[in-house]
């Protein structure tokens, strides 16, 4: 153990040694390395093996020579037996690590020779001290190690042979992310967060981002009467998780994975060539559920007719929302062959790509409204004119009402009706009645010719002695 007395950035043993001690492993890991670890110790003790067998073998052949034939036994004939089966290993070593070298495209006969040496023998011989120490020691031989965050390796070990050409070594894996190795051109296994042991020649194939991801696309499509209309399209998904009930409340205990669904997405990718400029394009998971969007989209809006989808005659109503969740459940069915679940999908408002469709809906919209407009405005002037009719028919009512009552006093008391006193009290009840609020506004003329007519009466008529008290 180290103290630390003041901040610095310098770790002890260096930082892939605590960045592989700071995560959990991976179970099975440790003995998959031990496994291999002794299987490269035997491989290494057979060379070493091979060496002494050319060293004993030289020295029986000169001991024979001086045994049968009486030759003196001579150091440079056993040391030029030694040399020349020392130089066939040495040669085959050579071999092998110029035959790495073309075939990987490693620069430099000596990294070849490290990356085979590798390979063959592991950290061997050193490595034995590691096999026969406990866990959790500081290894003396420690194999290359990489590390995976945020959905790629680091750009630290992006060239490493680890990294290009496959194990052995230690992959260390953050929580976000998972990883698909393959050997020999062939599926392997999936690991996720963690320590991870890679075999001889397993090669991480493609790193998978486990966190949420978000991307927009714009999506085109023809409506059921033949008008193609465009939108902006926003989905978010992940790769696929066991719900959180299953998980353990165990602070140290794993969550549970999904690797069915990191295995499909790891076997998702595709090429697709460019028939105009002929270049090949890969396309991992994340392409794959966005490629659905444009086709999940031209099956919903086939269903609609353009004046459905942009909803004139109901304003309140959006039928994006509706479009929107039946966009979620087609996509989120097509997305579970990725291994994908999808979280939201938002759209934009539909709108016609060409231009001239769109000003003649705008005109139809226009007019719709206009004649709405026009309707409203002649119910209210027929209502107006409905309540006018009301008033005159009331106000003559109370006319006549008023009349009649007046006349029915004078017939009461036995007084005799003129007929210009009959003029004059008419004459005053339409007055009355064209002063009243809700009456009909008179001409002027109309007006003057009453006035005209009351002075008339007045002057050939005296009222009773009643009328005047």
């Amino acid at each position: 153990m180290f103290e630390v007395s003041k901040r610095s950035n310098y770790f002890p043993y260096g930082i892939e040694y605590w960045a592989a001690e700071s995560v959990q492993e991976q179970p099975g890991q440790r003995a998959l390395m031990r496994g291999h670890m002794v299987r490269t110790q035997v491989r290494f003790w057979l060379f070493v093996a091979a060496l002494a067998a050319i060293v004993i073998s030289s020295l029986a052949l000169e001991y024979i020579r001086f045994l049968v034939g009486g030759a003196t036994i001579s150091k440079w004939r056993c040391l030029g037996g030694m040399v020349l089966g020392l130089l066939g290993l040495v040669a085959m070593l050579g071999v092998s690590a110029a035959f790495v070298r073309d075939v990987y495209g490693i620069s430099g006969l000596g990294s070849a020779l490290s990356y085979a040496w590798l390979l063959l023998f592991g950290r061997a011989p050193f490595s034995l001290i590691d096999l026969l120490q406990p866990p959790g020691i500081k290894p003396v031989a420690p194999y290359p190690s990489l590390i995976v965050q945020e959905g790629r390796i680091g750009e630290k070990y992006e060239e490493t042979p680890l990294a290009c050409l496959g194990g052995p070594g230690n992959a260390v894996i953050y929580n976000d992310s998972a990883v698909f190795i393959e050997r020999f051109g062939r599926f392997v296994r999936v690991a996720g967060p963690g320590a991870v042991f890679l075999r001889r020649f397993e090669r991480i194939r493609e790193v998978l981002d486990l966190r949420p991801q978000e991307r927009s696309d714009e999506a085109a499509a023809l409506t059921k009467d033949g008008i193609l209309v465009k939108t902006e399209v926003q989905v978010r998904f992940q790769l696929a998780r066991p719900p959180l009930s299953l998980s353990s409340s165990a602070p140290d205990a794993l969550r549970p994975v999904c690797k069915w669904a990191w295995t499909q997405a790891g076997q998702s990718h595709s090429w697709l060539i460019d028939t105009d400029t002929g270049v090949q394009r890969e396309n991992h998971w994340p392409e794959r559920v966005m490629g659905n969007v444009g086709s999940t989209m031209r099956t919903i809006v086939a269903d609609y007719r353009l004046d459905e989808l942009l909803e004139p005659y109901e304003p309140d109503r959006d039928p994006r929302s509706k479009i929107a969740e039946r966009f979620y459940q087609e996509l989120d069915a097509s997305a579970r062959d990725f291994g994908v679940q999808v979280l939201e999908v938002r759209m934009g408002a539909l709108k016609p790509t060409l231009e001239e469709v769109e000003k003649e809906w705008m005109a139809n919209w226009q007019a719709v409204w206009k004649s709405e407009v026009r309707k409203e405005r002649a119910r209210g002037e027929a209502g107006a004119i409905r309540e006018r009719g009301l008033a005159r028919a009331y106000a003559q009512m109370e006319m006549i009402l008023a009349l009649t009552r007046e006349f029915q006093e004078l017939v009461e008391r036995d007084m005799a009706l003129s007929a210009e006193f009959i003029a004059l009290r008419f004459i005053e009840a339409l007055r009355k009645a064209w002063s009243h609020p809700g009456g009909t506004l008179m001409p002027f003329e109309a007006l003057r010719t009453l006035d005209y007519l009351q002075r008339m009466v007045r002057r050939d008529y005296a009222l009773p002695a009643a009328e005047q008290e």
